[in-house]
């Protein structure tokens, strides 16, 4: 007798990414020609399960696994820097919204400011920010300090330490010495990406001593609420007169990202911070053990995505659920 031994095929993906983010775009079983994102092939069982909708496509992304090879893992608190471009790219003169690696030149002391911003390391790793960071010799952030828009007038170069920009938040620097060849104003900078969006600044004005201790954490900066994010620390809603935080993280990872006290403020205010109407208390406590923490409004035709709120914790991302007006 003849016996039919059915195989099981395997079921081959092509995923689409974000060659900057690692966020997922698409995931297809042809090649699709068309699209503008690289994409990795692959017969991993996560993937079908993600085809499927059995996990969530926004706890993935596209990077390199503990092997140094690139796959489709879940996001978690391995911090992954995307490989440095082989050119040679000259940081724009602007300021941008949504910036990950800021210059700052500040002309009155000479001093140079390496920023990164807390969103960018959010958004390649998971929502907390105790990280283990992972950084080799394709992770190079050095700056080469030229003349604006003269690439070949090399001034000096600036070594950055990742590991200690990704730790720190920033790294200050001298720059003196090179106003013997060139102005501060027509200072230029080369690099070589390994975050998408640079800018610089040139500021006529002096880096001072408060704010040099106090910039590594942004303690003495406000934050705003976003709208709509995918990826959210605490999400805010309103529900008629009853405003209702709610978050997904453990009490432990609260605590990571700087929320130790038993509650906290969001200043709401208009358009401008001198707009102010007061403040609404938030819960932490009630976060932490019982994920929701609800406060009513006694405000009439209070409508919370009608305002701004402003916050201090520099690490936490707050998303309003609703439509601004």
């Amino acid at each position: 007798m003849l016996e039919i031994v059915k195989t099981q095929s395997e079921n081959r993906f092509y995923v689409f990414y974000d060659e900057w983010t690692g966020n997922i775009i698409n995931i297809t079983t042809q090649s699709d020609d068309s699209s503008d994102h690289p994409h990795l092939l692959t017969d991993d069982k996560n993937v079908e399960q993600l085809v499927k909708g059995h996990l969530n496509e926004n706890d993935y992304m596209v990077s390199f696994d503990d092997d140094n090879n690139l796959a489709v893992i879940k996001r978690n608190n391995k911090l992954r820097l995307r490989s440095s471009e082989s050119n040679l790219r000259q940081i724009p003169r602007t300021t941008l919204s949504d910036w990950d690696i800021r210059v700052q030149v500040y002309s009155e002391n000479n001093k140079l400011v390496v920023e990164v911003n807390p969103e960018a390391i959010r958004r390649l790793s998971s929502m907390t920010f105790n990280k283990q960071i992972i950084v080799d010799d394709d992770n190079d952030l050095s700056l080469y300090l030229i003349k604006y828009n003269a690439p070949d007038y090399l001034i000096a170069t600036i070594e950055v330490d990742a590991q200690e920009l990704l730790d720190n938040g920033n790294i200050v620097y001298d720059i003196a010495g090179i106003r013997q060849h060139i102005s501060l104003s027509d200072l230029g900078i080369l690099t070589r990406r390994c975050f998408k969006n640079y800018d610089m600044q040139v500021i006529s004005g002096a880096l001072n001593i408060i704010q040099h201790s106090l910039i590594k954490n942004k303690s003495y900066r406000h934050h705003t609420a976003k709208y709509n994010l995918t990826h959210s620390h605490i999400e805010v809603e309103q529900q008629g007169d009853i405003v209702c935080f709610s978050t997904m993280l453990s009490s432990g990872e609260l605590a990571d990202i700087g929320l130790h006290e038993d509650r906290i403020a969001l200043h709401i205010t208009g358009d401008t911070p001198d707009d102010y109407y007061g403040s609404i208390p938030v819960n932490i406590r009630d976060l932490k053990t019982k994920k929701k923490s609800k406060v009513t409004v006694e405000a009439d035709n209070f409508n919370i995505t009608d305002y701004h709120l402003w916050h201090k914790k520099h690490k936490v991302v707050f998303s309003i659920k609703g439509t601004q007006t």
